[in-house]
């Protein structure tokens, strides 16, 4: 994997240095460094085996596309384009769930890694909705209150996540209520932002934001709950 990398690397490099040879000789050496230097660097480069898998690539794609989405709805994009993409990649987080459980990839790096994913793209869009469509005054006060009930989860247990996250603790196993609220939000969320312009939507994401105000407090609530037992036992064992 890392010797693929490193191939189509330096075959990018060498195609640039092509290009870049009726310039100035100056930038043709200093190529030519980076193309030494690189090989030295990826050639002493190994990655963690857990690190190269598809489930992971796919959660580096939803963080990429978290970014993507916020863009969009900065330089105001059509609205169902937005959503488009942000369907897309609330899918990578059920493909990659099932491809690390049908190849038996599944390891703590990947829960992890899926995690944060997850929390980057749903937290990541809604406040950049906040900040944007709020300063733009398309923002109702409907709207603010199924943002807060759509990430009470988030807004529960994100701190407990990401603490365990950069301390090194082992990650609880998914609940079915957190499978749940995560199915449920796929779907309010992208409502809530039609309803912001087409509100009719809003017969849609209000129902679902109710839901997810239950499932996702429950959720948050059991998160912390198996996240202090795992705690406890890694302190006994220790």
């Amino acid at each position: 994997m890392v010797k693929d990398l490193k191939t189509v690397f330096l075959c990018f490099l060498m195609k640039s240095s092509k290009n870049l040879k009726r310039g100035d000789g100056k930038i043709v050496v200093a190529i030519k460094d980076v193309e030494r230097i690189t090989s030295e660097i990826i050639d002493d480069v190994v990655l963690p085996k857990d690190m190269l898998n598809i489930p992971t690539f796919l959660n580096v794609a939803r963080i990429v596309l978290t970014f993507v989405i916020s863009y969009m709805i900065v330089v105001d994009s059509d609205i169902k384009l937005i959503v488009f993409v942000f369907v897309i990649a609330a899918i990578t987080d059920w493909f990659d769930g099932y491809l690390a459980r049908k190849f038996k990839m599944t390891n703590d790096f990947g829960r992890k890694a899926d995690m944060f994913a997850d929390r980057f793209l749903w937290v990541g869009t809604a406040l950049t909705l906040i900040f944007v469509f709020g300063v733009k005054g398309r923002l109702e006060p409907i709207h603010g209150l199924q943002i807060l009930l759509i990430m009470t989860r988030e807004i529960i247990a994100a701190p407990f996540a990401l603490a365990g996250l950069f301390s090194g603790t082992v990650f609880p196993p998914t609940r079915h209520i957190a499978k749940l609220t995560t199915f449920i939000q796929g779907f309010a969320l992208p409502s809530l932002m039609l309803s912001i312009f087409y509100p009719i939507w809003l017969y849609v994401s209000l129902p679902l934001s109710l839901v997810i105000g239950i499932t996702g407090a429950v959720s948050g609530l059991h998160y912390i709950h198996d996240l202090e037992i795992l705690r406890n036992r890694r302190s006994i064992h220790n």
